[in-house]
């Protein structure tokens, strides 16, 4: 496909958040893509079948989980950089079910901090079972998160 790597590029950081309308035009794209794909440009087609019949997730859900590969690879080390400030570890442990790999949710008074790559990506890592976080590859956590 043509158009999936550039809706894709560095999608972890640009990825929308609020906007219903930003989300849906960027899935409107792939709806499109599914029709070219399977031919089919009747008007009364389901374009929800094609995509489940292609096995296409969501664009959302793809961004979803590019964030949470990123993630990984910044809290193994694999991904260069000074993510000191906003990765601070969180020492509080009530649950069994917590992991070593928690950190501190940065806050900001402004959305375009509050819905930024780190506070919206941690809140959801902090929220993944422990046997997901210590996977020992990035191929196996991958694999978790489907």
């Amino acid at each position: 496909m043509l158009v999936r790597p550039k809706l894709q590029y560095a999608c972890c950081t640009w990825d929308p958040y609020r906007h219903q309308k930003d989300i849906a035009a960027l899935e409107r794209v792939q709806r499109k893509a599914a029709r070219f794909v399977t031919g089919n440009y009747e008007q009364t087609a389901s374009v929800t079948s094609m995509l489940s019949e292609l096995k296409w997730d969501s664009l959302e859900s793809l961004r979803g989980r590019a964030r949470l590969t990123t993630m990984y690879k910044m809290c193994y080390g694999m991904l260069e950089g000074n993510w000191g400030s906003y990765m601070i570890p969180n020492r509080e442990r009530r649950t069994r079910g917590s992991h070593y790999f928690k950190f501190v949710v940065p806050k900001g008074n402004k959305d375009v901090f509050r819905f930024s790559f780190f506070p919206r990506t941690i809140s959801e890592w902090n929220r993944l079972p422990s046997d997901t976080v210590l996977a020992k590859t990035v191929h196996s956590f991958k694999k978790k998160l489907t």
